[in-house]
């Protein structure tokens, strides 16, 4: 999940208004920043069954299971990211045409 929660630090850190000459490097940050972003969305569609699956069973569950789930559904997030479930094409569709955002743009107070 660490990993998971560093691509959207990633995100913060790409820079979209490079020259033409960082465009390779740009866009393999995208794709890095994308698998990352799939990959939570796995997991979090994971945990969400899950919790389903587990609340229409009256099954006693043992200490630490819910933690061993959690990291299994963390690997299968990954599994599936790897493998692709076809958003990383659109989420770097969508940051290359993101325009630049500059820290003063967000400032309220001036």
């Amino acid at each position: 999940m660490i990993n998971q929660l560093s691509a959207l630090s990633n995100l913060q850190s790409v820079e979209r208004g490079q020259p033409a000459e960082g465009t390779d490097k740009r866009h393999a940050e995208f794709k890095k920043v994308a698998k990352e972003m799939e990959s939570l969305f796995a997991y979090q569609l994971l945990k969400v069954m899950r919790e389903t699956a587990n609340s229409m069973t009256d099954d006693k569950k043992g200490n630490g299971y819910n933690t061993y789930m959690s990291l299994f559904d963390m690997e299968m997030s990954r599994v599936f990211a790897d493998r692709g479930l076809g958003l990383q094409d659109a989420i770097i569709n969508w940051l290359e045409r993101t325009p630049q955002i500059n820290k003063n743009d967000t400032d309220i107070n001036g």
